[in-house]
């Protein structure tokens, strides 16, 4: 069975209107959605994870984000922990599921990313 073209490019036209992404497309969730892929990826390989160096580009210092993350009254701060400064993809992904890996051994109640 044939299909003109323009019936496809509007079944593509509408898929992008509902939000249905192309095959091979990649999503980018929360805040970050609205950037191109080269400012975080840019000169890397393909699926490689940013290095904390360029998340700190538009983040600013660890110390700040220790700062910004800090909440009175509550000693855990996941920006300044017993670990040191952890590579921000060890727990921040903008292609799927974040994951506190401070949970992996503590019990800390109440404490989500953004947006969820």
């Amino acid at each position: 069975m044939r299909f003109p073209a323009q019936a496809i490019m509007a079944a593509f036209a509408a898929a992008v209107c509902l939000g249905a992404a192309p095959a091979g497309a990649v999503t980018i969730n929360g805040s970050h959605a609205s950037l191109k892929c080269e400012t975080c990826h840019a000169g890397q390989a393909a699926k490689a994870a940013p290095s904390q160096k360029t998340c700190l580009k538009c983040h600013g210092s660890y110390e700040a984000l220790a700062k910004k993350t800090a909440k009175a009254g509550e000693k855990f701060n996941p920006h300044d922990s017993h670990m040191g400064r952890v590579e921000c993809t060890q727990c921040h992904s903008m292609h799927g599921k974040s994951h506190y890996i401070c949970h992996d051994c503590h019990a800390i109640p109440n404490r989500k990313f953004k947006g969820e």
